[in-house]
């Protein structure tokens, strides 16, 4: 018999964390799951250690690639051998409340939907604080009154580029996944937002549970966002992945808007965190992206935010050694609040005013 949930955890050099991950999985109060292992070719004693919990859980399976494939890789394999009827993801340095799996499960189940998101803390590795106010990860942008019925893309339409693009906050019926062919790009980085988006427009009915069930450990010394390197050339590959998904779908023009404000705003936030020797290359990347794809017509101006036009504007009419000395502090202390022509500033400090999508 099919069990209820198909745990997928992709792993890689992650010993110090999976213990707290795996004890997390398999103390759970739902008992009816499977527990997929995909690693990554990890060199320390990651494998080891899931072996070992394996060898008294035989709801374990574990799957190991003769290469580092990325997570990607590694999550569409699990869902391609999972059995389970509904799928849910964990990072094997994350860890969630021992009731996170049945409180999910019986919420998808009880509003029969695709998928269901939760809320979730954040837990810096360095210092060992949990941060349980995180803006982003409270489904601020989700009204209240969908707390008890299903909902769709088109009902959070203005906000939908700005929920979690994350995997693991989220349950997933396995048949959706399969059936609408939604699957994480390989071999690049930050795939996660592909999926995510690819699985909210193609769902037909989502739930949301506001009860903070996972654990995201953040600050850590190796993470990829840590990195602040070239690896954040992926972002320029990734938006466009995701405007190609709208494509196929045939939503682009629909979402056009919504879509580029969302690219934008948010390269222009990794422009801000990439270390400097990154930052000319970055910038020009950018410069390029926008020239050529972002051609929006003075009609249609009125309905991109007003802080959209005005990056678009700056990174594609100035040069890098003007932008950085003139305006790149200056930026990272205020945001734009207003258009080109007539703006004002205002001081730059929460997440939350960032990612406010009303204008």
């Amino acid at each position: 018999m099919a069990p209820k949930v198909s745990v997928i955890i992709p792993v890689h050099n992650v010993e110090k964390y999976i213990r707290k991950t795996l004890d997390s999985v398999v103390n759970q109060t739902l008992k009816d799951i499977e527990i997929i292992i995909v690693d990554n070719k990890s060199s320390d004693n990651t494998l080891n250690i899931v072996k070992e919990y394996a060898q008294n859980d035989k709801r374990f399976t574990i799957y190991k690639n003769s290469e580092n494939l990325k997570q990607g890789i590694a999550r569409n394999f699990g869902v391609k051998m999972a059995r389970g009827e509904y799928i849910f993801f964990i990072d094997g340095d994350d860890y969630m409340e021992l009731y996170a799996l049945e409180k999910l499960y019986n919420r998808i189940v009880q509003m029969d939907c695709d998928i269901v998101l939760c809320t979730w803390n954040q837990f810096d590795d360095q210092t060992g604080k949990i941060d349980r106010n995180h803006v982003y990860a409270k489904l601020k942008q989700i009204s209240e009154e969908f707390d008890e019925k299903t909902f769709n893309w088109r009902d959070i339409k203005y906000s939908v580029f700005w929920q979690t693009s994350v995997p693991w906050d989220k349950m997933y019926k396995r048949d959706f996944l399969i059936n609408k062919n939604v699957k994480f790009p390989g071999d690049i980085f930050f795939e996660d937002n592909v999926f995510v988006y690819d699985a909210l427009f193609k769902a037909e009915k989502m739930a949301v549970l506001r009860e903070d069930l996972i654990y995201y450990r953040c600050n850590r010394k190796n993470a990829v966002t840590n990195s602040r390197n070239y690896i954040f050339f992926d972002y320029l590959k990734i938006f466009n992945l995701i405007g190609d998904n709208l494509k196929k779908i045939n939503l682009f023009d629909e979402m056009k808007y919504f879509y580029w404000d969302y690219k934008v705003i948010t390269l222009y936030w990794w422009f801000m965190k990439i270390r400097f020797p990154y930052k000319r290359k970055f910038f020009n990347m950018m410069k390029y992206d926008f020239k050529n794809i972002l051609e929006i017509k003075d009609e249609d101006k009125e309905f991109v935010r007003n802080r959209t036009l005005f990056l678009i504007d700056r990174f594609t009419k100035l040069p890098f050694f003007v932008y950085y000395p003139l305006f790149f502090f200056f930026d990272k202390i205020f945001r734009i609040e207003k258009g080109v022509k007539n703006y004002t500033v205002v001081y730059f400090s929460t997440f939350e005013k960032w990612y406010d999508y009303k204008k």
